[in-house]
């Protein structure tokens, strides 16, 4: 019979222990250190005490990581990340385990719950639906490793760009404030925003980061949100605009990739499409609200 306690009750290096081996021949092996999974924990809010581990007997079997936000006024809780080792997978412990954790939810006032699953681990997603969650959207990460041709995202209106800081894009009437957990403002330290104005209305926002090497150059740029103004007339345009922004095709040597990027997005989708970039990973965004 299984057993459940706190993620927090583990050492260190337990904690570490007990992550690797539950992704240990998953469809993408992670392998953190002690000082990694403490900074993805802290940059992901991902709460220790409201994290839940599974026993069989003393031995540590399986895991369940929980963040946990306000966000737009509603308490969110993010599943960051299910494992379970080898030896005890095909058992029914992550239905378990996520049973035991729609009770500490429940008991935290949470009101939805968000997670994402590698679209390729259909039984994980199976077990995801069997409890309630929906997919809201498929998630892509486009990726090009070659220079852009100047004339790249070219787009043909007038508008103002404008450097902005996360949380000011925050309060744009259309910010998406249920995009992928990892992608939303409040969780990216040290990230850069731009916003797109037509006169003085604000109609569309990028948020990514450019990461540089020991010399200030910009060895790579990563998009996390992309968004036109909905009801604007010129949205591709400005989305093209934003494109053209973020991914300076002046700039040679650099990577350019997106991180968990919303197909429904499509606009954008067809942009990286039409500029060569590749799809690596994809991914199924789900929800539940309780």
């Amino acid at each position: 019979m299984l057993t459940f306690k706190r993620f927090s009750m583990l050492s260190l290096e337990e904690a570490v222990h007990l992550f690797n081996e539950g992704f240990r021949y998953y469809f993408t092996d992670i392998h953190l250190t002690v000082d990694a999974l403490i900074k993805k924990m802290a940059n992901e809010e991902i709460s220790p005490e409201r994290s839940l581990v599974a026993y069989d007997q003393d031995q540590p079997v399986g895991f369940v990581l929980n963040g946990f936000r306000t966000i737009n006024g509603q308490k969110v809780s993010w599943n960051g990340g299910t494992g379970v080792i080898p030896d005890y997978r095909g058992k029914g412990i992550g239905k378990e385990l996520m049973n035991a954790c729609m009770d500490l939810y429940k008991q935290e006032g949470v009101g939805c719950l968000m997670l994402e699953a590698i679209s390729e681990n259909t039984k994980a997603i199976k077990l995801y639906e069997k409890i309630g969650y929906k997919k809201t959207d498929d998630l892509v990460f486009f990726v090009s490793n070659e220079s852009l041709s100047r004339d790249a995202f070219s787009y043909s209106g007038s508008y103002d760009v404008v450097r902005a800081l996360p949380q000011e894009i925050v309060a744009l009437d259309f910010y998406e404030h249920f995009s992928p957990w990892q992608t939303q403002a409040q969780g990216l330290a040290g990230a850069e925003a731009v916003v797109v104005k037509s006169g003085e209305e604000s109609v569309g926002y990028a948020l990514y980061r450019s990461v540089r090497n020991s010399e200030g150059k910009i060895e790579s740029i990563v998009l996390y949100q992309c968004e036109g103004k909905p009801e604007f007339n010129e949205k591709e345009d400005v989305i093209l605009c934003l494109l053209h922004s973020v991914f300076q095709p002046a700039l040679t040597d650099c990577k350019r990739m997106t991180f968990n990027f919303p197909k429904s997005n499509e606009l954008a989708c067809r942009a990286f499409q039409n500029e060569g970039f590749n799809t690596t990973i994809e991914q199924v965004h789900m929800s539940k609200t309780i």
